[in-house]
């Protein structure tokens, strides 16, 4: 039964990854791409997401710098999110052993509801910027592009 409860933990936790991401984007959204890689005491994360109104890509990078104003502050944003990524990533361990816990995680949510996790076992080579550009080759099936000019008005 412990096994079972396990897997509602794991299974509540993406849900809240997914509530969460879509809580702090200020703006009308296609799809939201979060990739997260983790070990054991370690974790990063990545965001970015598809602006319906526009089309622009709104990588985490930019996401801070485009609108005027947000749900959550930033560091508390990153540290909610890195919270997460290690909540599931120990509830994998706990259900599946270290051995078979997953080292990367490609979760995608579309505006629909719909969800689409990728678990891997390894990390994407090279070093930070090569990752974060093969992630984002993969969420977007297209290289980075220059980041957009301006920001959106105030939201309430």
């Amino acid at each position: 039964m412990e096994k079972l409860e396990n897997m509602e933990r794991i299974e509540a936790l993406q849900t809240e990854l997914g509530l969460y991401l879509s809580s702090i984007i200020p703006v009308p959204w296609e799809k939201i791409c979060f990739y997260a890689d983790a070990a054991p005491d370690t974790a990063s994360e990545w965001f970015a997401f598809i602006e319906k109104e526009t089309g622009v890509i709104c990588t985490q990078e930019l996401f801070w710098k485009r609108f005027e104003s947000y749900a959550v502050e930033k560091t508390d944003a990153v540290c909610k999110l890195l919270d997460l990524t290690e909540l599931l990533y120990n509830a994998y361990v706990e259900r599946f052993g270290q051995e078979k816990a997953w080292r990367t995680m490609y979760y995608t949510l579309q505006s629909d509801g719909a969800v689409y996790i990728d678990l891997e076992y390894e990390l994407p080579s090279g070093d930070m910027v090569e990752r974060r550009n093969t992630v984002y080759r993969r969420f977007f099936n297209c290289e980075r592009k220059k980041s957009p000019k301006g920001k959106y008005p105030a939201t309430e």
